[in-house]
């Protein structure tokens, strides 16, 4: 219905005002008939039972000048005698509605109470109310005869006044209240005008301009995690323009120097020379295929809600298949591998795990030096398992350990590896709700320690 929020909340504290102004009203008409009514009609029956008391002194003359100064002292009189001839004194009312029923019996003596049996109205308010069955009536006796006279106070006349000075109030009230809620409102939709705008700034990809937290109310609070959330964003898209430069790169470096190589083959006549150049061909047709394959892992890592963790694995006969399998390659560099690999099963998803472990002794016997040793441990603690993998290849330098984890990080740019087996490794371990750390030291080398919660284990 409200296409603006400032006119929505505008429009809904105007009604507010307005509706709140209308339970005032009724409230105050239902207090006046249920608490004052009997007591405005009690007071003015005393003023009525002192005129009547004041009356057997009076002549002829003075009786109508004394109920003239009484209208004047802004009383309504209507006096009718046994014809029902009727006189006004002071103002006159709106309507004489007052039955003959009632006069006749004012005129026998009885006491009528008009005011106080008024029937009540729900947006009428008996105190105003200015007709004649709205007074108290009592019998007078005038040269010797009956006579009955009805009395209210000249409510307009004596409020006149009062009733010019609340309409004041009221307007300046209305005026004051609708001016202060629209300042309100604006104050209210001025931050989030300003949101709106870094919405679309953001839907554009401008993820530079920071929003200032300007309150500490809700809104204040949405203005932080705005920017918290733009800032993430930022992180996000340069992160995301990173992978893309990387993987450009180590897409773009072998296929170049397979191009040159397809060249260099072409013009060649030497056999030897064409063998090396197919050989290095398919080095690096195996490279780009394994970094082919580490993206599709990482994308499946990155989008892991179909992923299963509930295969039972026996972790100890793992990581003696991956030892195995690696076997030529420890014998190729003349090294020593020690395991010590205590029982332990574990379940999560094999497939990954698997993976996990191979990248951690897979690097560990390609960066070790010729003829050193690698120990790999597996042990259970209380509530751990670790896995370590240590190898005595140089010392890591502390700021590029900080690094390691980083998708496409490489040491050094010799490097012929693709930078992703640490980051992939980490990946899977933290969704095994796992951790991975590194020290190294030139006296101890380089330690791999993976951490699981030994409450996913079992005998």
């Amino acid at each position: 219905m409200f296409k603006s929020l400032y006119t929505r909340i505008a429009i809904y504290t105007i009604t507010v005002i307005l509706f709140s102004a209308l339970v005032s009203f009724l409230f105050a008409n239902v207090y006046y008939h249920f608490n004052l009514k009997e007591q405005n009609d009690a007071k003015i029956m005393r003023t009525l039972k002192d005129a009547r008391a004041y009356n057997d002194s009076l002549t002829s003359n003075d009786f109508h000048a004394y109920f003239n100064h009484l209208g004047h002292m802004n009383y309504q009189i209507m006096i009718v005698d046994k014809h029902h001839d009727t006189m006004f004194y002071g103002e006159p009312f709106r309507q004489n509605n007052i039955s003959k029923s009632a006069i006749d019996r004012v005129l026998k003596g009885e006491e009528y109470h008009g005011i106080k049996d008024k029937p009540f109205e729900l947006f009428v308010t008996g105190f105003f109310d200015n007709e004649t069955d709205n007074t108290v009536g009592l019998r007078f006796e005038h040269n010797n005869k009956p006579i009955a006279v009805f009395m209210r106070p000249d409510i307009g006349e004596t409020f006149s006044e009062f009733r010019t000075f609340l309409v004041v109030i009221l307007v300046c009230l209305l005026i004051i209240s609708i001016s202060l809620v629209i300042a309100s409102t604006y104050s209210i939709i001025k931050p989030v005008k300003i949101l709106k705008a870094a919405t679309e700034r953001l839907m554009h990809g401008d993820f530079e301009t920071s929003i200032k937290q300007t309150r500490q109310d809700e809104i204040g609070t949405l203005q932080f995690r705005f920017d918290t959330m733009r800032q993430s964003l930022k992180q996000l898209d340069d992160m995301r323009q990173h992978f893309v430069q990387n993987v450009s790169h180590e897409i773009k470096t072998p296929l170049t120097h397979i191009q040159w190589l397809l060249t260099d083959l072409e013009q060649t006549s030497s056999y030897k020379k064409r063998e090396n150049y197919i050989n290095e061909i398919h080095n690096e047709v195996t490279r780009l295929s394994n970094l082919t394959k580490e993206l599709l892992l990482l994308s499946e890592l990155d989008n892991a809600n179909h992923i299963q963790f509930n295969d039972s694995i026996h972790l100890t006969s793992m990581i003696t298949d991956i030892i195995r399998h690696e076997q030529y390659a420890i014998d190729d560099k003349d090294l020593m591998l020690l395991s010590n690999l205590d029982e332990v099963y574990f379940q999560g998803n094999m497939r990954l795990l698997h993976q996990a472990f191979s990248n951690l002794i897979q690097n560990a016997i390609k960066y070790s030096t010729v003829g050193s040793a690698i120990e790999v441990t597996l042990l259970v603690e209380k509530d751990t398992i670790q896995f370590t993998v240590n190898n005595e290849g140089h010392k890591i330098p502390s700021e590029a350990r900080a690094h390691l984890f980083e998708r496409f990080y490489k040491l050094n740019a010799q490097d012929n590896s693709n930078g992703l087996g640490l980051a992939i490794t980490q990946s899977i371990i933290s969704l095994h709700d796992g951790t991975i750390s590194v020290t190294s030291t030139e006296k101890d080398g380089t330690t791999f320690m993976i951490e699981l919660n030994n409450d996913k284990s079992f005998d």
